[in-house]
């Protein structure tokens, strides 16, 4: 069994136990991810209180005394937990038995290691964070404060120091001996304790005032509440309680003074957004999520699929910072008056971060995105969207959490500069939008209503509805977000890749809501996207003609010459008139099958030999490039075999009489419909969660 830290250390400090020495604690120091770097043993004498403190290695031979090289400084103690928590303040002491005792408090806490340690130690990690030094009660320590501070503010910080003359600890005591003399103190308690005011001080021998700094503090305040401004309102509210104990007030206070930095920065930026405040018990995801299905079809004429993805779209909104795929919502319907401007206005009310536009350039668009992380709501997009093809590259890059950034020369330098794209994105026009776009979206197709359908008008809302609706999908996704981080739900197989991309993240939400969503997210997919085309290149529709004169016609060999008069009898499709007017030519056929690596060749069909294909030849990109076909078939729709069924005597039997009735084919001999299609379903393996 190969040999443990601990039982390195025993080994490695055996020698000095064997003095009387006694081992107090082995340290591991890591780095970012977790991951130990070095160890620190540490024993003491109980009588003469001399202190034994060596680090320790792992080397291709096993553990052996001494740490590695650090050109650039030694790494800060729980370096791990700083990385862990970037936006947290941090507290300095001296030693790794102090840091420790911090930790169980719940306080983050870091060292360099021993009072001379400050100007080895790589600082780096803790560039621009708000810093609080506590030295030990001697000389040494105030020497160790100051050199922190001067290290940590080149690199941005905000520092201040604990006035430890003011704590009544004994000489040289640190931390450790505070909690000691403090049994019951708390977090709160260890970040409120007073802070040196350098310009004062008491008569000889007399401690400092305790009284702070004014301006020190006041700056420090400032700086507190902008750095809370700027989290999220499901970071503010997990931070609130323990930030105004800290700084001595009351919450109602903090949250004014929150609101108001908010409320300067997005003034200054020129946007405002609304802050939601999380619902303050837990929600039923799946009542949450049918009450938003309900409340689109209560004011918008739709289809029950259309409603449950929207639904499932407004959730997903509020999960954007642990989704990997953002399909865009578009919506679309044929003709205007359709509701498209009510539902986008609707999402509108629900989304987070919600910001509308009638139109953008994407220059705005990349900088808004990255600037503000809204979810950013366009109408009328068909008006300007179609021709601009850098306005659709922009959208499409935005898809996946992974290729969601952009390149652009910024200012008179034309510096390079990376902006994201990444967020939530709803479009809504008339008619189809580009090909790319509608392959990465959740199309939801809306229909002018009839007569006889009513629906609400968002006007006349109840007072109340959307914001509290809101409220409950923050503390959805609140509660939820770790959860939907190691979801990964079943996907119908009879969609593409792409509609599958598209559908997981509004899966994977149905799967943590449970009940009877898992069904209804998978009747949404299949309705809304379950006859989208692989591609919509020329190529792809050829291939998949081909396919279905394959099929229609059960050969296994067809001649070009009989390929193109099969494909240009339907005069639905393209291939009559695709050679400007004209019907495709052999040359043409040949030229997009190349693409595919499938030329055609001699073969024999009866006693004929000519130019054409086998089946076989395209089966890999049939496979490749198109969706499966339906597993059900259904015999095609065939003229009868009989020359018609009167409904009167036919003529030939009654000469004289004249018939005014047309002989019709008969019904009984149609072939539609001689088995019934089985749509995939999930109802025997649905909606799997892998956690």
């Amino acid at each position: 069994m190969s040999e443990t830290p601990k039982q390195a250390a025993g080994r490695l400090a055996e020698s000095i136990l064997r003095k009387g020495f006694q081992a107090q604690a082995l340290h591991t120091y890591t780095d970012a991810s977790g991951e130990p770097l070095y160890w620190r043993i540490r024993a003491r004498h109980p009588e003469s209180g001399e202190k034994w403190i060596r680090p320790m290695k792992l080397n291709g031979k096993g553990f052996v005394l001494g740490e590695p090289e650090y050109p650039d400084g030694k790494p800060l103690y729980r370096l791990h937990e700083l990385a862990a928590r970037p936006t947290d303040p941090v507290l300095i002491v001296e030693g790794e038995s102090c840091a420790d005792v911090l930790a169980t408090l719940g306080v983050l806490a870091t060292t360099s290691g021993a009072a001379d340690s400050a100007a080895k130690a790589d600082w780096r990690a803790l560039a621009g964070r708000e810093i609080t030094v506590w030295p030990d009660n001697d000389e040494a320590g105030r020497r160790y404060a100051d050199e922190v501070a001067k290290a940590l503010e080149a690199l941005g910080c905000i520092v201040r120091t604990l006035d430890v003359s003011a704590l009544d600890l004994p000489p040289k005591g640190d931390v450790v001996d505070w909690l000691k003399a403090h049994p019951g103190a708390n977090a709160a308690d260890v970040v409120a304790l007073p802070i040196l005011n350098a310009a004062q001080s008491g008569e000889a021998g007399q401690p400092r005032a305790t009284e702070p700094s004014a301006t020190t503090e006041a700056e420090f305040d400032d700086a507190r509440v902008t750095r809370l401004a700027k989290l999220s309102a499901l970071e503010y509210d997990r931070a609130r309680g323990a930030e105004a104990k800290a700084m001595g007030v009351r919450p109602g206070t903090l949250d004014k003074l929150v609101k108001a930095a908010q409320a300067e920065t997005t003034e200054s930026e020129g946007i405002d957004f609304d802050d939601v405040e999380p619902w303050p018990d837990p929600v039923e995801p799946a009542e949450l999520l049918s009450d938003l299905a309900r409340t689109v079809q209560r004011f918008i004429v739709c289809p029950t699929e259309t409603a449950d993805a929207a639904a499932l779209w407004i959730a997903m909104s509020w999960f954007m910072d642990v989704v990997q795929i953002a399909p865009l919502a578009v919506i679309t319907a044929p003709e205007k008056r359709c509701g498209k401007s009510q539902l986008l206005f609707l999402l509108g009310r629900l989304v987070c971060r919600p910001l509308a536009a009638s139109n953008i350039t994407p220059a705005a668009l990349f900088r808004v995105v990255d600037a503000w992380k809204p979810t950013l709501l366009v109408d009328e997009a068909d008006a300007f969207m179609n021709d601009n093809e850098e306005l659709r590259g922009l959208l499409n890059c935005g898809h996946t959490r992974d290729s969601a950034y952009i390149i652009r020369t910024v200012g008179d330098e034309h510096i390079p500069t990376r902006f994201n794209v990444w967020g939530a994105k709803a479009l809504a026009g008339i008619g189809h939008l580009a090909d790319t776009i509608m392959d990465r979206a959740i199309t939801l197709e809306l229909r002018r209503k009839l007569p006889h359908e009513s629906v609400d008008r968002l006007r006349y809302a109840e007072p109340g509805l959307f914001e509290e609706m809101a409220s409950k999908l923050a503390r959805f996704a609140e509660d939820s977000r770790d959860t939907l981080c190691r979801c990964r739900p079943a996907l119908p197989q009879t969609l593409h890749d792409r509609a599958q991309d598209n559908w997981e993240p509004l899966l994977a939400i149905a799967s943590i809501a449970g009940d009877d969503w898992p069904k209804r997210a998978w009747r949404a997919a299949l309705k809304l996207s379950g006859n989208a085309e692989d591609g919509g290149t020329v190529g792809n529709e050829l291939l998949a003609d081909i396919r279905e004169v394959f099929e229609l016609r059960r050969v296994v060999k067809i001649s070009t010459a009989d390929l193109i008069t099969a494909l240009c009898d339907d005069d639905e499709k393209p291939w009559a008139t695709y050679n400007r007017g004209k019907p495709i030519t052999p040359r043409q056929v040949a030229k997009k099958l190349k693409e595919y690596n499938i030329a055609s060749k001699t073969i024999r069909i009866s006693y004929d030999v000519s130019k054409g294909f086998e089946r076989s030849q395209f089966e890999d990109a049939f496979t490749r490039y198109l969706a499966s076909p339906p597993s059900a078939c259904v015999t095609t729709l065939q003229a009868s075999i009989h020359a018609g069924l009167g409904v009167t005597d036919d003529a030939t039997r009654y000469g004289n009489k004249t018939l005014s009735v047309t002989p019709k084919p008969a019904p009984a001999l149609g072939c539609n419909g001689v088995t019934d299609k089985t749509p995939e379903s999930p109802d025997n393996d649905e909606a799997e969660v892998v956690l």
